[in-house]
């Protein structure tokens, strides 16, 4: 959930109004995928949260991230939220951001 807010956050920080996401449980592993309609996103910006979120997992972070993670308004927590997730997906198709991140056990 703390992943979800966080995005969610980052989407509202880029003039998203609007909000779909959809988490699902497996035996073994999450799947989040979170729609949104940011007011504009730059190449430069898209670039940036793909980057961030395909950072590798390390589970050694998981222990310390919401100590690390703080109230930021950089956003460079993002690579952090990469570190978390065994899968990132970024789109930005007709000013829709999908993002999917998925976790495995």
């Amino acid at each position: 959930m703390n992943i979800a807010s966080e995005l969610l956050a980052y989407c509202h920080h880029h003039g998203a109004k609007e909000f779909h996401l959809d988490i699902m449980e497996g035996n073994n592993s999450v799947k989040m995928v979170m729609r949104a309609c940011p007011e504009d996103l730059s190449p430069d910006e898209l670039d940036y949260l793909k980057t961030a979120l395909s950072t590798p997992r390390q589970r050694e972070v998981e222990q310390g991230f919401w100590e690390l993670i703080g109230e930021s308004e950089d956003y460079s927590e993002l690579q952090l939220l990469g570190m978390l997730c065994d899968d990132a997906d970024v789109d930005y198709t007709d000013r829709i951001l999908t993002v999917s991140l998925s976790r495995h056990d």
